[in-house]
């Protein structure tokens, strides 16, 4: 394996945990050194990493398209729907910033940034925040 200076590794050997502090050219050595500051010298190949790389989390959705930050999808009628809500215009989740009503009736029109608008359908998918 191979370490890098401040890479923190278990040393199989000695069956302890270090920092790399030093990392010598020639022998496969390196010098690591506990939390209480004690050093030691370790063969490189008997040094395991501790730290492992996160891994990302994923969500398992079946959009076609990325859901906005900190949402859910959420289905609703046309009256349900709120300014804040995400909804989709043209193949991409868009933010509302305004409604209109037609009259009485369940109709509602989703007016989005740059003047952008479309009719609400009857039954609507939205993007709501926690």
């Amino acid at each position: 394996m191979k370490v890098s200076i401040g890479q923190r590794v278990f040393d199989n050997g000695r069956e302890e945990r270090g920092e790399v502090v030093k990392v010598y050219q020639t022998g496969g050595l390196v010098q690591l050194m506990n939390s209480n500051g004690f050093t030691w010298l370790a063969a490189q190949e008997n040094c395991s990493p501790v730290d492992r790389p996160r891994a990302p989390i994923t969500l398992a959705t079946s959009e076609p398209f990325r859901i906005p930050p900190g949402t859910v999808p959420y289905d609703c009628r046309p009256v349900d729907i709120r300014v804040g809500d995400y909804a989709l215009f043209r193949g991409r989740p868009e933010v509302i910033r305004d409604l209109v009503g037609h009259g009485f009736g369940p109709g509602k029109t989703l007016i989005f940034d740059h003047g952008k608008a479309r009719p609400a359908q009857a039954a609507e998918r939205v993007y709501r925040r926690l």
